[in-house]
Order: C-alpha cells, then structure tokens, then sequence
C-alpha cells in the first residue's frame, strides 16, 4: 500500500489557520456571485461572474483566456504551470465549474440571503459556492508557497446547465494529459462526493400534421397532437428500471384553439442512462420511432442525442477518491461517495479514463430549486479537503472502495 505524500505540520497549520480566517471573505465572494443572474438568458450576467473568477486567478499568476463559441457563450480558460527545476514532474491538475444557472433573469429568486447555518440563493450550490471552493483552496496552497508545484489549468464554462454544447469540445481537448479532474459541484446533503453519474439524453420531437376546422373539414386535417400521443407511448416504453434507463417526457406543447384541428406538436425527452450500451440503444430506437409517420400525412423532426456520456466506476477514479476519504479521516469526516443519476462535466473527463472526483462543493441541497442552499461552514471545510488532498497525493494512491 502506498503512502501518500506528507505535507510539513507547519505548513498543514498554515494552511488551515489561512482559510478559517477568511470564512467571511469566502461568503462574501459568494455573496456577489450569486447577486450577479447568470442564466442562459442573460450573456452579460454570465459575462460578469466570468470576470469576477477571472480577477482572482489573475491575482494567483494564472493566464486567462476567454474563449468565444456560437451563441453568446464565453468560456473561461485558467492556466499556471509549475515552476522550477521539477516542473515537467509535476502533477497535473483539472479543475472544472461552470458559472451559469438554471434561473432566467426574469425569476423571483435572485439574491442572496443567509438563514443561520445556510447559505441561500440561486446557483449557491450548483455551481457557484463550489467556484468559491476552488479557489479558496488555490489560494490557500498559494499561502505556503506551493502553488507553483502544480501544473494547473482551469475550465469554467457557461453552458453546463444545457449540456455543455459549446464547451464540450474544449474540455475533453484540454483533459488530455491531466493526471486528476476535480468537479466542484454540489457536495451531496450527506456530504458525500460523487464517485458516478449517469448519462444524460435530451431529444426534441415536432410532429408536424395539418390544420383544418374540427367541424366542417375534420376529415382533412392530421392532428399533430394524435400522432405525438402515440410516439409518446413508444418512447416511455423504451424505459427499463432493471438497467437503471429513464425516459421522461418532460414537456408537450400543441395546438391553438378547440376547434382548429392542430398542424403542429412538441415535446422535450430527458434520458438517463448508466452503461455506454444502453446509450446506444436508446439512440438508435428514438430514431427509428421518429423515422415512420406516426398517423397517415404526418411528419416527424427529431433532434438532439446522448449529449453526457455515462460516467461508470472506475479503477482511476475509485483511487483517486480514496485519497480524498484518507484525507478526510484526519479530520475525523467520514466522506461517503455516491453514485447519482444526474450528469455534470465530469462525465466528460471520467469517459477519457481520466481520475475524475466530482461533488467538491459546499454540502448542500435542493439545487435548481427555490430552495437551494448550502451549510456556510462547508465552503471551509471542503476547500481543506481540497486543498490538502491535492497536496498529498501521489500517482499510485492506494485504491480501497468504501
């Protein structure tokens, strides 16, 4: 069994001591993160929250780039190589966290607020509280002067909550070669990292028929809604609970008025599954049931796919998770890990056979929620774990599954 890397007990309780003292100053960043609406409706938010991350890396020594996709998207790319005579030895680091959220502009869930020990507000959780997580254990590597041990390059991307479309590219291209990911998403309630997850589909299907007046020319309209309600059917059924598939219609919009015989009908399918082959077979049966006219004179568009490729256990993954339990310990935290039907980054870098670790973030609940919150205390206690994890490991940690 190897010994992971010591870290000097003085510098251990420098780092320590340098993060308790500014437990404040982390909620306060947070504060103004989660102040600042970041939706998918609103680039110039998204844009603000970039900066806000880019301001303290840039205070760290990292070089930024801002890199621009279609579609008002804007990532953010942080990168600090190691230093000195034993660079090219270095272990190199990916850090992963997105700055956008689920909440438009327009929602009545905008600000932050603080409830005794939690911390509420939109994105407090997913993912904002963990982008103060990672940078709060940056900074504190920073104060013992070892920042520069690491190789380190940062991802913070704007279009997670709508599966990563323009970013996905320029994370598995810039995964290539790392040693570990970190994923700072919501740390589970129980506070437990995430050690899989599940691929994730969204396909959206129109069917498109023919208007006519339901009374007096009936016979010559093809009801879009008809022809949906039956793809419909034979979508739910491609569900299988034994496999662990989900196929969800999550919503259907058709029609225009009583009487008016509807020309066209959409629905959204959400898809989880948790093997690559299961991804497979759900692809290619979503497209053959919307290849045939579901009722005589309708068409039928489909669009979308397995967008996250299922995240499974793995030999990499399941070491590099145990260093982080090891650590834990000497806190005296059990950390448990947890497999979780909901997709993230990390299934992108987990996919590559990279050791990946997801789940870094403060403990909390309810993300994508009006309720969404975390325990204030956490933001601390997950950047040590970070922080000192990072510090002490080492390419052959032991590999022990709790």
């Amino acid at each position: 069994m190897i010994t992971p890397r010591e870290i000097a007990p003085e510098h251990e309780q420098r780092l320590i001591a340098h993060l308790e003292a500014r437990e404040e100053a982390y909620i306060q960043r947070l504060r103004k993160l989660v102040d600042q609406n970041s939706g998918i409706d609103n680039p110039q938010g998204r844009l603000a929250c970039l900066a806000m991350l880019e301001q303290v890396y840039k205070m760290l020594g990292f070089a930024c780039e801002r890199v621009q996709k279609p579609g008002d998207m804007v990532h953010l790319v942080a990168r600090r190589p190691a230093l000195g005579k034993n660079a090219v030895l270095a272990p190199k680091v990916l850090i992963l966290g997105h700055f956008d959220t689920v909440y438009d502009a327009d929602t009545t869930f905008l600000s932050f607020t603080r409830e005794g020990q939690y911390l509420r507000g939109p994105g407090v959780g997913d993912m904002k509280g963990g982008l103060v997580v990672a940078l709060a254990a940056l900074e504190a590597i920073n104060s013992i002067g070892q920042l520069g041990d690491f190789d380190w390059l940062c991802v913070h991307n704007a279009d997670e909550e709508v599966q990563s479309p323009t970013s996905r590219d320029l994370i598995e291209q810039l995964a290539v070669g790392r040693d570990f990911c970190l994923d700072f998403e919501i740390g589970r309630k129980s506070g437990a990292v995430v050690r899989s997850r599940a691929g994730v589909g969204r396909y959206f299907v129109t069917v498109h028929g023919k208007s006519a007046h339901a009374g007096m020319d009936h016979a010559d309209g093809v009801n879009a809604i008809v022809g949906m309600a039956r793809i419909i059917g034979q979508l739910t059924a491609l569900g299988d609970s034994k496999s662990g598939t989900t196929v969800n219609v999550g919503t259907i919009r058709g029609g225009t008025k009583r009487n008016i015989v509807p020309d066209q009908c959409k629905i959204e399918v959400d898809v989880r599954v948790l093997t690559t082959a299961e991804g497979k077979r759900i692809d290619s049966a979503v497209q053959q049931i919307c290849s045939e006219a579901p009722i005589p004179g309708a068409r039928v568009e489909v669009l979308g796919g397995i967008g996250r490729p299922p995240w499974q256990r793995n030999e990499q993954s399941e070491a590099l998770i145990f260093h982080f339990q090891h650590i834990a310990r000497a806190f005296g935290i059990l950390l448990g890990a947890e497999d979780t039907g909901g997709g993230s980054d990390a299934n992108f870098t987990a996919a590559l056979g990279i050791a990946t670790i997801d789940g870094l973030g403060p403990v909390g609940e309810s993300p994508h929620t009006f309720d969404e919150r975390i325990l204030a205390h956490s933001i601390v206690e997950r950047a040590k774990l970070v922080a000192l994890s990072v510090l002490t490991w080492t390419r052959s940690a032991p590999i022990e599954v709790n």
